[in-house]
């Protein structure tokens, strides 16, 4: 800053001034006069160069405290936008999990509800069972009654009848015996006559004896004819059935080919001896009231085969959609099937949430299946969104291949079939096939039926399977705890369904309880091919469980938009894990269960599981 000023000019003029000039006394006053005004200049140029320092460092110091309050202010506002994002995800999931109780508190009461009017009724149906039992009861005894009565009456008039006969008989005796004494003596002439009589009376006899008999044989003769004619009636129908069954089981091609041949040689032996013994004329009537019967049987059991039959590929074609993944030869090749689960009732088409998904990875050449779970929270990403990141649980809102395809993103894996259900699906299914048998590791009480499981080995129904599989209140693990148990109920269908006892007593059962509640994008003969095999080869199959495992962590979604949710972070280490599990199985290379759960990877096979 210049501080020069007018008298600092004047200063510096007195200062080159010449003296000599000036008279000595005037020149010290104007030099003191000019040092004092020198003096006072660089004071105030001081003081003035002070100030400004001050004002600058003051200046420095407000603009600091406005930039820290402004960042203070800045923090506030974001901590409490935090805090508000934080306290609306916390109500959220509260009314969610008040919306969960409020459901299960509902379907509770329904359940009750429906159990309470199926007591009613059957109570009512028992009532009106007991009251129909004894009115016919009463209906029975009056009838004996009326019964005995006649009889009564029948044998006393037969009583009676027969004694007028008796008195009848005898009094024509006594009256003949007195013509013959009164006529005997006059009439001895006429004896010879009267052989002659009785001899055309025999003869006569004799005649009207063989005209009943020739007729008699007639009517025999013509219902002989008419028993040949339905006879071969039936043998012709027989046949028939026996062709149109032998055609059906040959189109479903579902029977190992021993089965087949050996069914057919002995179904064409049997028919053989049938037919034989219904198109003979002249056959004992046991003979052919049997080979009749035995026809009328096997007609009914060719019947029902076509249409149990029939009713598979109507199933089969009704559940399966198309497949572009699916692989060449599925007795032979190695697939992945991903089992996705809806957590609705009804209908397989009804839309929610993708609340189980697991893929089954099945190897048939080592007979090993590979069970991979991912918990419903997985942080995943939607290739067909842009890749934008959710929870798995969401796509099921979006499609089925919205759900594939992020399984695929996230494993690095193909995905070659499907299979949907729902909660009516397991239901259904578990108790057409007669329960489960499982070993319940831990005790607990289910917070969806209030029942109580025990610990050790037990027998669940349809909807114990169901909310066996759904819990996780009850345990400190939460969904990591519900996924295995998922896995215990899925590994305990596949070995009771794909036993050879459960595919023909229950067959049936399975197909009824299963329509509208199942969607597939396996094809009629793909299935029909693994059952034929299944029952071929009966292999032991050797089940493995995995489960993906990750960070839990509260962050926006696609779905949610800016709301905060419940989400299980990616874990690298269990991914690449599970990727090379699922890899292992596909390429035929030997797992091994170790003591804590856990599955390595031990070589190739060295030969087939056969």
């Amino acid at each position: 800053m210049n501080f020069k000023t007018k008298e600092l000019k004047e200063l510096e003029d007195l200062l080159n001034f010449d003296y000599g000039s000036k008279e000595p006394a005037s020149t010290e006053a104007e030099l003191y006069t000019a040092l004092r005004r020198q003096s006072s200049i660089e004071h105030d140029a001081a003081e003035a160069e002070r100030r400004a320092r001050a004002a600058a460092e003051e200046k420095a110091r407000n603009e600091a405290r406005a930039h820290a309050e402004a960042r203070a202010r800045a923090a506030a506002e974001e901590r409490a936008r935090y805090e508000a994002r934080v306290r609306a995800a916390t109500e959220e999931r509260a009314r969610y999990e008040a919306r969960v109780q409020a459901e299960a508190r509902a379907r509770a009461a329904a359940e009750e509800r429906a159990r309470y009017e199926a007591r009613v009724q059957a109570e009512a149906k028992a009532r009106a069972v007991a009251e129909e039992k004894a009115r016919s009861e009463a209906r029975a005894q009056a009838e004996a009654r009326l019964l005995e009565e006649r009889r009564a009456a029948e044998q006393e008039r037969l009583r009676m009848n027969a004694l007028e006969e008796e008195a009848a008989r005898k009094k024509a005796q006594e009256e003949a015996y007195a013509r013959y004494r009164a006529n005997s003596a006059n009439n001895a002439g006429v004896t010879s006559s009267t052989k002659a009589n009785r001899k055309a009376e025999k003869k006569a006899a004799k005649r009207a004896a063989a005209g009943a008999a020739s007729k008699k044989a007639a009517r025999g003769a013509a219902k002989a004819a008419k028993g040949a004619k339905f006879s071969k009636a039936l043998a012709t129908i027989y046949v028939i059935a026996l062709a149109a069954f032998a055609a059906v089981m040959t189109v479903m091609n579902v029977l190992p080919f021993k089965y087949l041949i050996a069914m057919y040689v002995v179904l064409g032996i049997l028919s053989l001896i049938i037919v034989a013994q219904l198109c003979r004329v002249r056959i004992k009537k046991w003979a052919r009231a049997l080979a009749t019967f035995m026809a009328i049987i096997l007609i009914s059991v060719y019947g029902l085969g076509c249409a149990y039959a029939l009713g598979t590929l109507d199933f089969l074609s009704g559940s399966s959609v198309k497949n572009d993944a699916k692989v060449g030869k599925i007795s032979e090749d190695s697939f992945n099937v991903l089992i996705t689960g809806m957590d609705v009732w009804g209908t397989i088409d009804e839309p929610g949430r993708s609340d189980v998904n697991m893929i089954v990875t099945v190897n048939p050449k080592t007979a090993t299946i590979l069970l991979t779970s991912i918990p419903r929270d997985y942080e995943i990403r939607m290739p067909n969104y842009g890749y934008a990141t959710d929870k798995l649980t969401h796509t099921g809102f979006y499609s089925q291949d919205t759900t594939i395809q992020a399984i695929e993103d996230l494993l690095s894996i193909d995905i070659n079939y499907y299979v949907k259900v729902n909660f009516d699906t397991i239901v259904r299914f578990v108790d057409a096939i007669g329960g489960l048998d499982i070993y319940n590791e831990t005790e607990f009480r289910g917070s969806l039926n209030d029942h109580l499981y025990e610990q050790g080995n037990i027998h669940v129904q349809g909807r114990g399977a169901l909310y066996y599989a759904r819990e996780r209140k009850a345990f400190s693990e939460g969904d990591n705890q519900r996924v295995k148990n998922q896995q215990i109920i899925f590994s305990a269908m596949l070995e009771k369904a794909m036993s050879s006892k459960t595919m023909i007593l229950s067959y049936s059962n399975v197909l009824n309880s299963m329509d509208d509640y199942f969607q597939m994008s396996f094809s009629s003969r793909e299935v029909r091919t693994l059952v034929k095999m299944q029952l071929a080869k009966n292999p032991k199959w050797k089940i493995y469980k995995n489960t993906l495992y990750g960070q839990g962590a509260n962050k926006t979604t696609y779905t949610g938009g800016s709301q905060l949710l419940y989400v299980t972070e990616q874990n690298a280490t269990s991914i690449a894990y599970s990727s090379g599990l699922i890899n292992a199985v596909l390429e035929g290379q030997t797992l091994e269960e170790n003591e804590d759960k856990t599955i390595s990877i031990v070589g190739a096979e060295e030969g087939e599981n056969q």
